[in-house]
């Protein structure tokens, strides 16, 4: 807990020239371990446990936290369902913002959508539909893969396109995105805890099979770098391939 209460000193300080408040409703419908949501700037005041079914209102802006050990997922006005992995803290500025201080969320968009993503360094306008992750260990980098469906990605100086299966990596101070790589859809699919470690399955699971599927025929398992689970650090595990192995794969 004293590392959540230093990032929620820094959270609130940070936002004290904010954006417009604005109320945000969410519901959580799944828990895993402890998780809390938290919308004071004093640091001495206990965030407050989320429970499973809880549909709580809070104005902007406030943050959840996820422990070690632990995963939560919730269903945001905008319909959009939100899992969040362990050792993670995410602000929401208002329903369409998030800023990741930590770790790494899967986020399904139902319908097209636009919101921000932003850490210490990166802002990035996301416009699409479907499943995606992204992921900031230290709060710096951003890293961003579509697991289905469409985004375009704009930045300050750059947009671009993602597709299924594809990862880019936005590097804090830099405006322009950074180069797609392709990763082995099957396997992060097959271990990622933010899939498979909920209880019911995301309502795109069948468009996920069906984009591994699309993907594996398309690249001939031609792919750039695998990606397997977590480590201990909740950073999602990529393994790049050099040029003679992907000709070894193929």
């Amino acid at each position: 807990m004293a590392l959540f209460r230093h990032l929620l000193l820094t959270i609130f300080c940070s936002t004290l020239v904010a954006n417009q408040k604005s109320d945000f409703e969410v519901q959580v419908t799944h828990i895993v371990g402890d998780s809390f949501v938290s919308t004071s700037r004093n640091e001495g005041e206990k965030p407050i446990p989320l429970v499973l079914g809880d549909k709580f209102k809070r104005t902007s802006p406030f943050a959840i936290l996820v422990a070690k050990g632990s995963y939560a997922e919730m269903t945001l006005q905008t319909e959009a369902i939100l899992r969040i992995g362990q050792q993670s803290v995410i602000e929401f500025r208002n329903p369409n913002y998030l800023r990741i201080f930590n770790g790494s969320a899967l986020l399904l968009l139902s319908k097209q959508q636009s919101l921000n993503l932003e850490t210490n360094g990166t802002k990035i306008q996301l416009t699409g539909r479907g499943t995606l992750m992204f992921e900031s260990p230290k709060g710096k980098n951003l890293k961003i893969i579509m697991l289905e469906g469409k985004a375009l990605l704009s930045s300050a100086k750059a947009k671009q396109s993602l597709q299924a299966g594809e990862l880019v990596l936005v590097q804090a101070g830099n405006p322009d995105s950074g180069q797609t790589i392709n990763v082995d859809l099957p396997l992060l699919l097959a271990t990622s805890r933010l899939i498979n470690n909920f209880s019911a399955p995301l309502p795109s699971q069948s468009k996920l099979i069906s984009a591994a599927k699309v993907q594996a025929v398309r690249l001939k398992k031609r792919y750039e770098a695998l990606i397997g689970n977590t480590n201990d650090q909740n950073q999602l595990r990529l393994w790049a391939l050099r040029k003679e192995e992907r000709q070894l794969k193929e």
